[in-house]
């Protein structure tokens, strides 16, 4: 029995049933205490006791096996006012009505390209918005770096950014989750396109159908025409939704055989122009390649297949000079097939014929903006239109589109772009933007709760830039 458990004791149980001897205690210093009663005795034993075990405990010897430190990071730190103001957008104690998170990310944009990183007594809060947020971990991943990705490594919620060894990538791919197993083919495809093609192949007959469907779809990072084989394969597959994943990842590879098919089909339908026939029902072969009894909303089955048929067939078959006297069905199929085939001249030369939301995202944001400054109407259309414009949008165009709005008195035009201008406008409108809000003079016009809100986050996007500049 130590001393402590025999100075518990007689605290329990009372000094009149068991008496404390304060010399014979063997705690250090008990000599030089005095007391008048015996209670008095076990309480100032108790203090020097508990003071002894707080300030005089030794700590077991550790005998694991000590971590590697984190590799070292060159990167110069950022600015002491970038610091600030990324922690302010992390922690949300900016208030912005879009939200914190598209200006996070043009710092952490900014960052990565300036090649600075935050300080180390960020990296957690970084981590956070990865964990919560699937699309912002490819960025947070660049701007972490090394350390980053070595503190993510002792938490599992953030091993979606942790390195994993290359010694142990076969092995966790084995014994992992579904979710965890997906997650490290989707990094790997990122650096190692072929190694995560080929776990999934070496084990691709005994994973149940939705496993597979779930592998095939790593497959969009790092897309080439060396996954077409696996793809080939999977078409051939006896569960449809593993085919599905398989069509939907080949309607992106212009150059396969699969496309060289559908392009054979589309070629026996075409008369002259944007003119086709209907197909009829498909062969055996037509269903393998993924024409199937899907209906678009209003259309026929026969039309249905047609746009499939198109939207499967390279573009590069086609001439945009026929957009104009093509019929809906076929220009359907088309703007499937660009948006698909991210083939630039044919989203061009849709969306100058007919834009949609659709096709102004898909475009660059020069194509967008130059789209747009052409369109005279600030209707409810063109805000749909501008909502779905990406940015960054040139400085020229931020500036005019302001201006037009204001002149225009479009004020139902910027409630409905009102996100997109204050994650896309160049700082190079915050004057304009500015004055028309001067121009209102009254806190209750709804239109200048809209502008404060775009040029606070104008105000902030300037900062970034010039901290990074």
């Amino acid at each position: 029995m130590t001393a402590w458990d025999d100075l518990l004791g007689t605290a329990l149980v009372g000094t009149g049933r068991r008496p404390f001897d304060l010399a014979a205690s063997g705690i250090p210093g008990a000599g030089n205490v005095t007391a008048g009663t015996p209670e008095a005795a076990v309480l100032a034993e108790a203090a020097l006791a508990a003071g002894y075990r707080r300030a005089g405990w030794t700590p077991p010897t550790w005998r694991g096996t000590r971590a590697e430190p984190a590799a070292p990071d060159d990167r110069p730190e950022c600015t002491p006012a970038a610091a600030q103001l990324l922690e302010l957008l992390l922690t949300r104690a900016i208030r912005l009505e879009a939200g914190t998170e598209p200006l996070t990310t043009d710092w952490l944009t900014a960052a990565r390209d300036a090649g600075r990183r935050p300080p180390h007594r960020l990296l957690p809060e970084l981590l956070r918005p990865g964990t919560t947020t699937a699309t912002a971990r490819g960025l947070v991943r660049e701007v972490i770096g090394p350390r980053g990705a070595w503190l993510a490594g002792h938490n599992p919620a953030w091993s979606w950014a942790a390195t994993v060894p290359p010694g142990e990538v076969a092995e966790r791919f084995a014994t992992g989750t579904r979710a965890e197993r997906v997650a490290l083919l989707t990094d790997l495809r990122a650096t190692e396109p072929a190694r995560a093609r080929d776990l999934v192949g070496e084990t691709w007959a005994a994973e149940p159908a939705a496993t597979r469907a779930a592998f095939l779809d790593t497959l969009r990072t790092g897309l080439s025409g060396d996954d077409e084989p696996l793809l080939e394969r999977a078409l051939d597959d006896r569960a449809a939704t593993v085919r599905a994943a398989a069509t939907a990842l080949l309607d992106h590879l212009p150059g396969s055989a699969r496309a060289r098919r559908m392009a054979a089909r589309a070629q026996a339908l075409h008369q002259r122009g944007g003119a086709f026939d209907l197909p009829g029902e498909p062969d055996e072969a037509a269903r393998r390649d993924g024409v199937t009894g899907h209906r678009e909303p209003g259309l026929g089955r026969a039309a249905s297949r047609l746009i499939q048929i198109l939207a499967a067939t390279p573009l590069s078959t086609w001439d945009t000079r026929w957009i104009a006297a093509a019929d809906h069905d076929v220009l359907l199929g088309w703007t499937k097939a660009a948006l698909r085939q991210r083939d630039q001249d044919w989203l061009t030369a849709l969306a100058r014929h007919q834009p949609t939301p659709e096709l102004i995202a898909a475009l660059t944001p020069e194509v967008a903006a130059e789209i747009l400054g052409g369109r005279q109407k600030l209707d409810a259309r063109f805000g749909a239109l501008l909502a779905a414009a990406p940015g960054p949008w040139p400085a020229a165009f931020s500036t005019e589109i302001v201006g037009r709005l204001r002149t225009g008195k479009a004020d139902a035009v910027l409630r409905l772009a009102a996100r997109a201008m204050a994650e896309h406008l160049h700082p190079a409108a915050l004057a304009a933007v500015e004055n028309w809000l001067l121009s209102l003079g009254t806190d209750r016009n709804p239109a200048a709760r809209t502008l404060r809100g775009i040029a606070h986050a104008l105000t902030i996007r300037a900062t970034i830039l010039q901290e990074f500049t």
